[in-house]
């Protein structure tokens, strides 16, 4: 044990201790928490569930155990023993989640998933205290990882928790260890490949190229998208509030979380006068603008709470106005039922808040709320279904309600096979002796469990019911708990998208959700979008519903590339970057510029030289005139160009511009001013190797191509000087590769448009000739 590892563990203890919990989890032999709980991670994070998050698991990874245990019984060793971790692990583990949920202020789902669950990996597959691990270990872990998830994620993971934890807190005595792993990290989910498969004809000439392009939409996806939310027809009562929360975000650029939190009391208008108090619209400026009211996530301070909502607007541009306020106000009629039920719940503390706790109320009635299946009798349902789907208009629901009571009070007494099915499952629960709850009669009497139930004469206790759904079904029980603002606090019922909590006899069995009397009502969340974007592969897609053709039904998309593209799409606009950034509720322009996707042509176009002068330039001068004004490009010609500019004029310096105009070129590595007009590249494109005419660039393909160069190069050298000689040709290979290392990582190092190697030898000056020479 060394120093490092007791302070981690000491900062962990602390942690906990000022969140009033017993650092100690007592385990079963199987290392699983005694009380199956162990630490609510979601309540000690101040979160709101659901989801629920704990640490109540410090035994090894099962996936992990398998594998190991396939390995030692194929050597012949007996296969481990499923127990709990040593307590130097333990210990790790519960400090990193400590540290990383409470000083860190992480999300709690990254924490149950990137920190413990890698750690747990670690400790699995070697035999070894944590301050024990070398290289081979964590080599030998993110194997385990690959086998496990043929995606590569959990031994990526295991990989980042090297560099989070372990190096981070000098935990291990071998030193640092990320950079020895040498294993190649994932890309983000959206990556595509990079473009070091093109040609050096293609790179050149690619100054179309998006900067990060892989974060924003696929051109067809985008518009397959638009045409979806804005022209189809809503199969359904949640397509309906999928696409209304989609267009939000194409108009509004708000991230998913954002637009699926609306309040209710979204809108915001603000008038404006002129100086003698008249409407300024009457002056020739705008009267009247709108606002949404939301809540913008990423706002809060380093030491501040991340499960803190707080309260900002977004200005909407005239000519989005009418269609922001018809989606919102019709999501705002389509929910208000939703909204009475979640508001009375919470107010009363009840699930069926329509009943007082000691009535017994009428089975068939009480379907519809625990089901949400509006139809109980069996009538025909195509003309009511027909109806409701025109507009998903709640007056439906409840005619639907009216017509089936009417016709049960007439005399008809079918009831829809779905109830019956219901209803003889809670019997035969009864009957099993699984649940308490009893069928009644319409005085309170029980009905004994071997007695024949007529279904429409059955009734059940209110307050039996609610216990039973408590305990059974707790998919059923809405999410009540109010969400905090930085002062008071938003209520659930007066969020926008509020939806029906597992709706399946609409979403899975094709029928009605009777959103005006079901009972469980659920807060939105950032999967409502998400999932129907394809996200995630569980739920199918709105370009699966709704596509027409194959390649349509094909595509999937992330929904933060719809803020990507907005904001990369206002600074190709001519936007100032300061609008943009307030628009997006950011702290810095700089974080608006990590969101610009623009090509290097479309950058260049918003830098402007006088119109005679380009005219003079011609197209290629003009793009080199404008790298040069922009700050993107510098070497020999950029020096000649200024020196000339200051000491001649700009007429002198253009002049010399247009005549060197061949020199600029795209390589795969950076800018490079140099013209081959008489002889090729010397350094055959090797521009890293103190090339003095390569300016750096901030062109993610760029950055890729030297990652990529700078882990072969690390690789040579670990081959050389594994095999080591006295021969002059091992020392030249060793320095060649010692200098290319080093040259890829200086201009790795080097900001975009400045020059990483401005001493190295003039290229564009003829080579002294030596005696060797003819």
């Amino acid at each position: 044990m060394n120093p490092h590892y007791s302070a981690f563990i000491e900062l962990g203890k602390t942690l906990v201790g000022e969140k009033g919990l017993s650092w100690d989890i007592p385990l079963d032999e199987t290392g699983v928490a005694c009380d199956g709980v162990g630490w609510n991670l979601t309540v000690i994070a101040g979160d709101v569930p659901p989801p629920a998050h704990y640490l109540r698991d410090l035994g090894p990874d099962a996936k992990a155990l398998v594998i190991i245990n396939a390995q030692r019984t194929e050597g012949n060793l007996t296969p481990l023993a499923r127990h709990a971790l040593s307590p130097a692990w333990q210990d790790i583990i519960k400090a990193a989640v400590a540290e990383q949920l409470l000083f860190k202020r992480n999300t709690v789902g990254y924490v149950s998933q990137c920190i413990a669950r890698p750690l747990r990996m670690i400790a699995t597959c070697v035999d070894k205290e944590p301050w024990r691990l070398t290289v081979d270990d964590l080599r030998l872990s993110i194997r385990i990882g690959t086998a496990i998830q043929s995606s590569g994620k959990l031994a990526d993971l295991v990989a980042g928790i090297v560099r989070v934890v372990f190096d981070a807190q000098h935990i291990c005595d071998a030193g640092q260890l990320y950079s020895s792993l040498a294993v190649p990290r994932m890309k983000m989910k959206s990556a595509i490949k990079a473009k070091h498969t093109w040609s050096q004809d293609e790179l050149r000439a690619d100054l179309e190229a998006r900067k990060r392009e892989e974060r924003l939409p696929e051109r067809r996806a985008f518009w397959e998208l638009t045409r979806i939310v804005m022209t189809e027809k809503p199969r359904t009562f949640m397509d309906d509030l999928r696409f209304a929360a989609i267009r939000t975000m194409i108009v509004t650029g708000f991230r998913a979380g954002e637009a699926a939190l609306l309040p209710v009391d979204w809108k915001r208008e603000r008038s404006y006068l002129d100086s003698k108090g008249r409407p300024a619209g009457e002056a020739g400026g705008i009267s009247t603008s709108l606002m949404v009211r939301h809540f913008a996530e990423k706002q809060q301070d380093d030491e501040a709470d991340s499960a803190v909502l707080r309260e900002n607007t977004q200005p909407v541009p005239d000519m989005f106005r009418a269609l922001l306020t018809e989606t919102l106000d019709h999501v705002v009629k389509l929910t208000e039922p939703l909204r009475e039920t979640l508001k009375l719940q919470c107010e009363s503390g009840r699930l069926l808040p329509w009943y007082r706790a000691n009535d017994v109320a009428p089975f068939t009635e009480l379907y519809t709320r625990l089901m949400g299946n509006p139809f109980w009798l069996g009538i025909e349902r195509e003309p009511f279904i027909e109806r409701y789907r025109e507009g998903f208009d709640p007056a439906v629901l409840v005619e639907l309600h009216r017509y089936q009571t009417e016709r049960r009070q007439s005399g008809e007494l079918t009831l829809d096979m779905a109830v019956y099915t219901f209803g003889s499952r809670l019997l035969k629960k009864m009957r099993d002796g699984k649940i308490a709850m009893r069928f009644r009669r319409a005085n309170g009497k029980v009905i004994g469990i071997q007695e024949r139930v007529g279904w429409h004469n059955a009734y059940l206790h209110v307050g039996e019911l609610e216990e039973h759904i408590r305990a059974h079904t707790p998919t059923k029980v809405s999410e009540t708990s109010p969400l905090p603002l930085a002062v008071g606090a938003v209520q659930p019922w007066e969020l926008l998208f509020v939806l029906p909590k597992r709706s399946l006899a609409e979403e899975r069995n094709e029928g009605l959700c009777d959103v005006s009397r079901y009972m469980a009502v659920r807060r939105p969340g950032p999967d409502l979008i998400q999932l129907a974007l394809g996200e995630h592969t569980t739920c199918e897609t709105v370009f699966e519903k709704y596509g027409q053709t194959e390649e349509d039904r094909a595509l999937r998309m992330e929904s933060h590339m719809l803020r990507h593209l907005q904001n990369t799409e206002l600074f190709r606009l001519g936007i100032a970057d300061t609008i943009i950034s307030k628009r997006f509720n950011r702290r810095s322009v700089a974080q608006s510029y990590e969101y610009d996707h623009r090509s290097l042509a479309e950058d260049l176009d918003q830098i402007e030289i006088p119109q005679d002068i380009e005219i003079m330039l011609g197209e290629k001068a003009s793009t080199v005139a404008r790298l040069i004004k922009g700050g993107k490009a510098n070497g020999p010609i950029v020096d000649a160009f200024r020196r000339i500019q200051a000491t001649e004029g700009d007429t002198a310096a253009y002049e010399y511009l247009r005549a060197e105009a061949d020199g600029f070129h795209a390589t795969p590595y950076g800018h490079c001013l140099n013209s081959f007009t008489v002889d090729p590249c010397p350094k055959h494109l090797e521009c890293f190797a103190d090339c003095r005419h390569l300016s750096a660039t901030d062109l993610q393909e760029n950055r890729q191509n030297l990652i990529r160069l700078e882990g072969k190069f690390r690789l040579a050298l670990e081959s050389i000087k594994a095999r080591p000689s006295t021969s002059i040709g091992w020392q030249n290979q060793l320095d060649h590769a010692e200098k290319r290392l080093a040259g890829v990582q200086k201009l790795l190092a080097t900001p975009a448009g400045e020059r990483p190697f401005p001493d190295g030898v003039d290229l564009s000056r003829p080579r002294q000739r030596g005696v060797l020479d003819d």
